[in-house]
């Protein structure tokens, strides 16, 4: 298989990824065609469809850090295909980091083959000189990331309303509450807002964080560094800069 486009999102590193799409409704991502198959004609019929399924790869790279450290993580050397190894069981973030289950009965890039799957919304797609453009909200993917095959998601037949969420049923995902003061949010993009508060409010830290108040904690978003600290359930956010810390 060969990638037929990439995403473009405005999260570079693994670090403040939603675990899972929808999480994070607002935030917007691009996806872009290899010239191979920039066609119109491929696309033609999407726009009808509200959300799609994307089927993408997952790679390896530095979990965190600030803007200024996404270079590096961008290189060809760090996005390499992952998983260099896959594991049996694995610890999911749903239940603290702590609990092992089996790694088919998750969703852990720590798979025999690196594939992830993805529904999104469908914002629109946008047809320019160099191919169409889809543009999608709620991906959990980082960007760049290679994307193998985009399919229509189709309600009568994808939708199960009496489906079971086995073990992630009893564990109700537990979010945040952002103090995001106006300050440093006016030197977000308006619209670029709202996906930064949902990806906050999802704790972007590692599952069974110890309690650290007065860590400060960066975020790489939208070529931004986001600094916050987290007491609790209570996230604040203390700086905007740009991407080399201004």
């Amino acid at each position: 298989m060969e990638p037929i486009a990439h995403i473009r999102t405005d999260l570079p590193q693994k670090f403040g990824i939603p675990r899972n799409s929808f999480l994070a409704p607002h935030l917007q991502g691009r996806i872009v065609f290899e010239p191979a198959y920039a066609s119109a004609a491929a696309v033609s019929g999407l726009e009808c469809f509200s959300h799609l399924w994307l089927i993408w790869q997952f790679e390896n790279g530095v979990s965190g850090g600030a803007a200024a450290d996404a270079a590096a993580d961008a290189s060809a050397a760090e996005r390499v295909a992952a998983p260099a190894k896959w594991s049996k069981t694995v610890r999911p973030p749903r239940l603290g980091g702590s609990e092992r289950v089996g790694v088919f009965a998750t969703r852990s890039p720590f798979r025999p083959n690196g594939l992830g799957l993805t529904c999104v919304r469908l914002d629109h797609v946008e047809l320019t000189d160099a191919g169409p453009v889809i543009h999608v909200l709620g991906a959990d993917l980082r960007d760049r990331t290679p994307i193998y095959d985009i399919k229509p998601y189709i309600p009568f037949a994808d939708c199960h309303p009496d489906a079971t969420g086995g073990w992630i049923d009893e564990n109700p995902w537990h979010e945040l509450a952002v103090d995001f003061p106006e300050g440093p949010r006016s030197r977000v993009p308006a619209e670029k807002v709202e996906g930064l508060i949902e990806v906050l409010r999802q704790d972007p830290r590692r599952a069974g964080s110890k309690h650290e108040p007065e860590r400060v904690y960066h975020l790489a978003y939208a070529g931004l560094d986001v600094s916050f600290t987290v007491d609790g359930d209570d996230l604040h956010v203390i700086g905007v800069d740009d991407g080399l810390g201004r």
